[in-house]
């Protein structure tokens, strides 16, 4: 599964480029929706844009667990749990 969404944001990445003519230097997070581009283009960011939260979505998720387990376990967080939970939350 880890791969799949991966693999499917990066195809759909290869395909907004291709549908909006512009070569985007970033690809952490999707461009955002502009008029002049075309529907299909729209719809692919759009698309996109779902691939990377759920990917997003998660990384939170794991993280989380980790968090549960450090407070069950020790009843304390590391300081790298902490700053993510704070800067998440």
């Amino acid at each position: 599964m880890t791969g799949s969404l991966e693999q499917e944001r990066d195809t759909l990445w290869l395909r907004v480029e291709e549908l909006t003519g512009v070569k985007f230097i970033n690809h952490k997070e999707p461009p955002e929706v502009l008029a002049e581009y075309s529907d299909e283009a729209k719809e692919a960011i759009e698309k996109l844009k779902d691939v990377c939260q759920r990917i997003n979505n998660r990384a939170d998720v794991r993280r989380l667990s980790k968090m549960m387990k450090e407070l069950n376990n020790d009843g304390e967080m590391t300081a790298e749990t902490y700053l993510w939970w704070v800067n998440r939350y």
